[in-house]
């Protein structure tokens, strides 16, 4: 849709990635906030292969999004080139849980399994030891529309903050990408 000379409206999916530290200890993440040119890992700023947000936990001035769907994704390889472990993999997906967040108020809380991925992870982890044996996950069917639809779709306003919160409750041995898909619908004003 296309308001001559005030906004149009596009498909416009929000993304974040996050990165997973080694730890025996259950993790929290908060995705969306480390914007474009902030820190992902190390001295690795965060580019558009990480995410689309350039403020911090929020949509820029004169966006709002209409979010229809959520995704999730275990990356295959992290920033620094490490590779998750098949066990990185299962702990992540078999003992997690994804909470979204508008202002203060949680829209959604689900246990991580019932989020897919946007095409399927088709990766390759490794047991650790260099050569041996590695296994190719896959978290459904490979399809554009793998996606949690929201039956209400929710409403992110301009300048209101947004935050996904993932919980993993089990160990991380080697260092892990994560990404959460926000899709929707974005109204912007015409440029």
């Amino acid at each position: 849709m296309r308001l001559i000379g005030i906004q149009n409206e596009i498909d416009q999916p929000i993304y974040d990635t996050m990165q997973l530290a080694v730890a025996a200890v259950p993790q929290t993440l908060n995705f969306f906030s480390v914007p474009i040119g902030q820190i992902i890992a190390g001295a690795v700023a965060k580019t558009y292969s990480h995410t689309n947000l350039v403020q911090a936990g929020r949509l820029e001035k004169g966006l709002k999004l209409t979010i229809k769907a959520v995704s999730f994704a275990v990356k295959e390889t992290a920033v620094g080139g490490a590779r998750p472990t098949w066990a990185d993999y299962v702990s992540v997906y078999n003992n997690s849980f994804l909470r979204l967040f508008i202002g203060q108020v949680s829209f959604l809380d689900t246990y991580l399994q019932a989020v897919p991925p946007a095409s399927a992870e088709v990766g390759y982890y490794s047991n650790i030891v260099a050569a041996a044996t590695e296994y190719k996950p896959t978290h459904g069917v490979g399809s554009y529309f793998n996606r949690f639809p929201l039956d209400q779709p929710l409403f992110l306003d301009d300048q209101e903050s947004i935050n996904v919160e993932l919980t993993v409750g089990n160990a991380i041995v080697a260092v892990t990408d994560v990404m959460v898909i926000l899709w929707g619908s974005m109204v912007r004003p015409v440029r």
